[in-house]
């Protein structure tokens, strides 16, 4: 008699299934992502190209600073309803200032606190109160659009208010953009942390960002350029995003980056299509303007 039984069909089958699943594991867990070698290029890279951006912004010749922010993103921004500390104006409108010094205040603030692999929704009550923050914004942004197509109107818009419920629409674009990001590139997202947790993580981000509104409306001049700078790259930084994400997905990155230097090299490819965006939309809009197309 032999020591070994022969293992039955069905126990062949599973141990076959078991090696199988086995083999796809750790080639999903090594798939598509660079070493510590390969990804050190693509961090000099990208650290070479966008501080060459950076200093092109600032230092190239032939206009001031704020109109250079002002002609980049004038194709992706109303900028009507203008809002200026001392004798500055911004590059955006009173309502995407809001949205977009929100949108990368909350960002910041959601690392700060030790969220940035969190994977969950914020509890009911938050998720609820982040929805009525959309919703007001539309309020407010058909009452300003009937106003200014002489419609009937329920009130008299006021740049504070655009800027204020922009404010709202920004936390909530951070806390969705922020979810999606990682739920779809990181391997290690942490999917029973919520991203903002309790109503006191909420109400720290509400502070920050009224701070911010006072100091706009406060009128408090020295604070033009640190506000006009997290405006400006806070939308840049939205299209930007949303581009990094694509080019992400496209060479192989879903449900792989442990951490962020691993998107080195997509982050580099995703500056191109951002910059060809913002170019041709701003080019577009001015040709049309100077066309007489649009005012």
């Amino acid at each position: 008699m032999s020591e070994h039984p022969t293992p039955t069909a069905d126990e062949v089958l599973q141990r076959a299934r078991e090696e199988i699943a086995a083999r796809r594991a750790e080639e999903y867990a090594n798939r598509r992502v660079p070493d510590e070698r390969a990804k050190l290029p693509w961090k000099r890279v990208f650290l070479i190209v966008s501080g060459l951006l950076l200093l092109a912004l600032l230092f190239s010749p032939g206009a001031p600073l704020e109109w250079k922010m002002y002609a980049v993103v004038h194709g992706v921004c109303a900028q009507q309803h203008n809002i200026f500390l001392g004798e500055l104006q911004f590059p955006l409108c009173a309502r995407n200032s809001g949205i977009y010094l929100s949108f990368l205040l909350t960002l910041g603030y959601v690392y700060l606190i030790g969220r940035g692999r969190a994977g969950r929704i914020p509890p009911l009550s938050i998720t609820i109160t982040l929805l009525l923050f959309v919703a007001i914004m539309g309020f407010d942004g058909f009452n300003s659009l009937f106003v200014d197509i002489g419609a009937p109107n329920l009130y008299t818009p006021q740049n504070w208010l655009r800027t204020l419920t922009g404010m709202g629409m920004g936390v909530s674009i951070a806390v969705l953009l922020h979810l999606v990001l990682n739920l779809t590139l990181r391997k290690d997202v942490q999917q029973d942390q919520p991203v903002l947790r309790n109503w006191l993580e909420l109400g720290g981000i509400l502070v920050v960002n009224l701070l911010a509104l006072a100091a706009i409306y406060g009128n408090l001049s020295f604070m033009f350029w640190p506000l006009a700078f997290v405006a400006f790259f806070g939308i840049t930084g939205v299209l930007y995003l949303v581009s990094l994400l694509l080019t992400s997905l496209f060479m192989g990155y879903e449900g792989s980056v442990t951490s962020i230097k691993q998107l080195a090299r997509p982050a580099t490819v995703a500056l191109l299509p951002t910059l060809v965006m913002l170019g041709l939309m701003s080019w577009l809009r001015f040709w049309m303007e100077a066309q007489g197309l649009i005012l």
